[in-house]
């Protein structure tokens, strides 16, 4: 059997975008009802902060992007994974909306963005690998945001303040997850894919490798993909002194309907 192993993060989440978008019959409809949940708290938010324009950064299939168009706002997504982006604008019009998606790195969004908005939301800006990579993505959201605009991120609590407190927290994430899932498989078009999740804790969070079995007449191949899911390596503190030394004035975090949100104001 002929076996792929993704040699980066960026070819692993092509990988997953691709195989997700296949497989999504199986998972769409309880996912839509999850993101609608998760984003609940956001609404009044974004309202509160008059907030008109936004781009859903690392945007992924767009499910986000979509319910924040139908909620009236004016958004676009962008996501680093071009084929992430190319499944999200079908997505968009399988909606009946009409949104703009852009293929960009975070450090890349001022080059290729081509305008500004009043908020950048992302809920990924905390799995991001390196220090270098983290102060450039902040780089990136400053350039496109409009002045006094907000960067709303992730779910990080200031009462992380240590490396043994994200240790602690790693921990706590190991003992609550499955650590071997095997998905049933889905069948379009004469190919027939199964998913299988194994998780592994490592010191920087939880490594999934999402292995794809693709068969087709008669033959069988895999493709593997190794993600941090979750990626647990910077405090509050952390990602604050990032976004302050690209030029944000301010960073916080507060509490919204009992969701916690990070916010930085260019």
């Amino acid at each position: 059997m002929k076996v792929k192993i993704c040699s980066s993060e960026e070819e692993s989440w092509n990988i997953v975008w691709k195989w997700s978008w296949f497989t999504r019959e199986l998972w769409e409809s309880e996912y839509w009802d999850e993101t609608r949940k998760s984003l609940k708290p956001l609404f009044p938010l974004l309202t509160q902060l008059k907030v008109k324009s936004v781009l859903d950064c690392s945007c992924g299939l767009g499910f986000k992007t979509v319910l924040i168009a139908e909620k009236g706002y004016e958004v676009e997504g962008s996501d680093g994974s071009a084929i992430a982006v190319r499944y999200a604008s079908q997505l968009a019009k399988e909606r009946g909306v009409n949104i703009r998606f852009f293929h960009a790195r975070w450090e890349e969004l001022g080059l290729k963005c081509g305008r500004t908005y009043d908020c950048v939301f992302s809920d990924y800006f905390d799995e991001i690998k390196t220090y270098e990579t983290l102060k450039a993505s902040a780089a990136g959201v400053y350039s496109v945001l409009n002045q006094d605009g907000k960067f709303i991120f992730g779910a990080l609590n200031p009462e992380l303040k240590t490396r043994l407190d994200l240790k602690d927290l790693i921990e706590k994430e190991w003992k609550n997850r499955e650590r071997f899932v095997i998905i049933p498989p889905d069948e379009k078009n004469g190919r027939r894919v199964t998913t299988i999740e194994v998780a592994e804790k490592s010191d920087e969070g939880i490594l999934e490798k999402r292995i794809y079995l693709i068969e087709k007449q008669g033959v069988m191949r895999a493709e593997i993909a190794l993600i941090m899911n979750p990626r647990i390596k910077w405090t509050f503190y952390d990602y604050a002194e990032a976004l302050k030394e690209v030029g944000f004035k301010k960073v916080e975090c507060i509490e919204e309907r009992g969701s916690i949100f990070n916010i930085a104001i260019k």
